[in-house]
């Protein structure tokens, strides 16, 4: 219903974005005595759930969906395959862009653990998906050399701004982010920008002038690469 009521507004392309099983899960009690033993049990329960809902929004004409789930590097020690949990969750969808993001945590604008991919990277290989959403100006753009390993699966979606950060990016700062990005390795044509997570725990006018940055920054390396271009030609 709610994407029907967007489509219904706006000319411009929209993504979908959903919560994944194990995101979900973390809503409710479980243990002795609670419906579901762990975790782990919860997230599998949530999975027809999700796929229910993943093919309502294509049937309505979603075409992009992204699925939120907290990096697996978050909880190391959780019992759960997330590839195969994001396998169910998307089974029988066809013909949908499908989007990853792995978010080290934003409740309050606090990340909930370490903040690294690598330790899991055999992991997120395996996820059925087209695109990784990753956070990296929160980490200072570190491992950014995993990012040509991913890419060769993935189109990835970069995080350049920091929304944990009530720091205010300048253009300049989002471009020099960027060009570092594709320096490591990153295809153009395989690179998107995103803030590293959602803004929901941003206010507003830091939201906006941070979104602001990221367009303004895109540009300048546009406009940089395009001269350069001019003058090699």
């Amino acid at each position: 219903d709610e994407f029907r009521f967007a489509v219904g507004r706006t000319r411009r392309p929209l993504k979908v974005t959903i919560p994944g099983p194990f995101t979900l899960s973390g809503r409710l009690r479980t243990g002795p005595g609670e419906v579901y033993r762990d975790r782990a049990a919860a997230a599998e329960a949530f999975v027809p759930i999700v796929n229910a809902e993943l093919r309502a929004l294509a049937a309505a004409g979603a075409s992009f969906i992204q699925i939120d789930e907290p990096s697996p590097a978050i909880h190391p020690d959780a019992p759960v395959d997330f590839a195969a949990l994001l396998a169910g969750a998307t089974a029988g969808l066809r013909g949908v862009r499908v989007g990853v993001h792995l978010c080290f945590g934003n409740y309050v604008g606090r990340p909930l653990a370490k903040r690294t991919y690598r330790p899991v990277l055999d992991q997120l290989l395996r996820f059925p998906a087209d695109e990784l959403v990753l956070e990296f100006a929160n980490r200072e753009l570190a491992e950014l050399d995993i990012l040509p390993v991913l890419a060769s699966r993935f189109d990835l979606a970069v995080g350049v701004v920091d929304v944990k950060s009530y720091y205010l990016e300048t253009a300049d700062d989002v471009a020099e982010r960027v060009e570092r990005v594709l320096a490591a390795g990153v295809p153009e044509a395989r690179l998107s920008l995103v803030p590293d997570c959602g803004f929901s725990q941003t206010a507003r006018w830091a939201a906006t002038a941070k979104l602001r940055a990221l367009v303004a920054g895109r540009d300048l390396v546009r406009g940089t690469r395009t001269s350069r271009e001019a003058n090699d030609a």
